[in-house]
């Protein structure tokens, strides 16, 4: 046995403690070196750890005659080591007929649905994947020849929710293929990968090489050690980003989360960005797919000059700016606001039942005696400076009010910006108007021109109720 070899994959998984006492593992084996060399190391550990090993095998018949050799290679592999193999047959070229995609994502989603399929039948609890240090690299290539950030350039993980492990990720093919040979195990070549049709391939047979050959001889190991590095540091970054969210009591509940600008604002922009990502991942419930454009236009709402605004983003997701405020929600708990005009005429004594603000308005005529000038919920109107008729309405064009206090008037918009009402409630707040001008925004401010007086004989009360 290859001493050296199974040493150093025997660290990795005390590292990050990929194993314990009595594990049930679903070990993925599709025939090739690498996943056999993980059956093989895992059978030599099973006494250690007193692991109970399932070998489950897809066939995806993409190979024909290829496809079903490499089945039938992996059910003697597991009969020569006495371990139970779980193989099924998935028509992925009929699925993609079906709904479409790339056949690389419709294997690796049949796949891992079939793992957790085994684990779930044969009461397992972890799941082994023979990715190791090259695949690393080839993903970290990848992902950056695509733009992708911290989170993308950490790679592959060693463990994903404390459930998938990869106990071979921090050694080389190469080491693999000369562990088989040391063990005497055979194992079955994919065709496919020598062609170059899909990018994965091309970087690991034309791009790495190159680099290898002419730039770093070390390449893998270091874009390994870079992994590593950036892995750190991402979870850092992660843990910090969602302790600001514990802190500020900000719960995604799957529909709505509000933020403040003003304290969003007082975080470094590295934090800035993690909790967006964070944000928008839990509404939308997706971990990939949530990238740099989708962070980028957000921020640019919170950091644009408009107090108001929106973004539609895929995953149906929405943002909304309110002054102050951001909103992250579900598009499908969106309502659209209802702008249409509405108008309800006055009678005194009467009530107004606002539909559309969902509010009553309590109108009388009351003495003089009667008023309570310091109610949050009443206004008093000198009856005599109104020029009926009345009527309730919501915003139109041009609409003015004389607020008290104020020599000249000011239109109902600015007023509305200047109060920070948020541009979609505007077209929801009742206005009580006479024949000449905007007399009171309900709930806010009354005109001067109605206001009391000591000449004032008769008094219009109007009660929200």
């Amino acid at each position: 046995m290859d001493v050296n070899f199974f040493n150093k994959v025997k660290s990795t998984i005390e590292r990050y403690r990929m194993l314990d006492r009595g594990d049930r593992i679903c070990v993925a084996v599709s025939g090739g070196p690498d996943s056999v060399a993980l059956l093989r190391l895992l059978s030599l550990l099973a006494s250690d750890y007193s692991l109970y090993l399932v070998v489950a095998h897809l066939n995806h018949g993409l190979r024909g005659s290829e496809s079903n050799r490499d089945e039938a290679f992996v059910q003697e592999l597991g009969r020569s080591m006495g371990v139970p193999v779980k193989s099924k047959h998935v028509p992925v070229n009929s699925i993609k007929r079906k709904k479409g995609g790339s056949l690389e994502d419709i294997c690796r989603k049949e796949r891992f649905k079939f793992l957790k399929e085994v684990l779930k039948e044969n009461g397992l609890n972890k799941i082994a994947l023979g990715h190791n240090l090259d695949d690393q690299a080839e993903t970290i290539v990848m992902r950056f020849l695509r733009g992708s950030g911290m989170t993308g350039i950490k790679g592959i993980l060693p463990v994903r929710d404390d459930m998938y492990i990869r106990p071979l990720l921090e050694v080389t093919r190469k080491e693999i293929l000369e562990f088989l040979k040391s063990e005497c195990t055979g194992y079955v070549t994919d065709s496919s990968n020598l062609e170059n049709m899909y990018l994965r391939n091309r970087i690991r047979n034309d791009l790495i090489p190159e680099l290898q050959d002419h730039y770093n001889a070390r390449l893998v190991e270091n874009l390994g050690r870079m992994a590593d590095v950036m892995r750190v540091d991402d979870d850092f970054v992660e843990g910090a980003a969602d302790g600001i969210l514990t802190d500020w009591k900000i719960l995604v509940n799957g529909d709505t989360v509000k933020i403040k600008i003003s304290k969003f604002k007082g975080l470094h922009s590295a934090l800035q960005r993690r909790v967006i990502k964070l944000l928008l991942e839990r509404i939308s419930l997706k971990k990939k797919g949530i990238g740099y454009l989708h962070i980028a236009a957000v921020m640019d709402l919170i950091n644009g000059e408009r107090p108001n605004g929106f973004l539609n983003l895929p995953f149906q997701i929405r943002v909304e700016r309110e002054y102050d405020n951001i909103f992250i929600l579900k598009e499908k708990n969106h309502a659209t606001v209802d702008t249409t005009p509405f108008c309800y005429p006055v009678e005194i004594p009467g009530i107004i039942d606002i539909r559309e603000a969902g509010i009553k308005i309590k109108f009388d005529i009351v003495d003089t005696d009667d008023c309570d000038l310091k109610s949050d919920k009443a206004i008093f109107m000198d009856d005599n400076a109104i020029k009926y008729p009345l009527e309730i309405r919501n915003m139109r064009p041009g609409d003015r009010i004389q607020p008290i206090g104020m020599d000249g008037t000011k239109k109902i918009k600015e007023y509305f910006i200047d109060e920070k009402i948020p541009e979609k409630r505007r077209s929801l707040m009742p206005l009580l108007v006479d024949r000449k001008s905007v007399i009171w925004i309900m709930g806010m401010r009354l005109s001067n021109r109605v206001r009391l007086t000591d000449m004032t004989e008769k008094v219009v009360k109007a009660e929200i109720v």
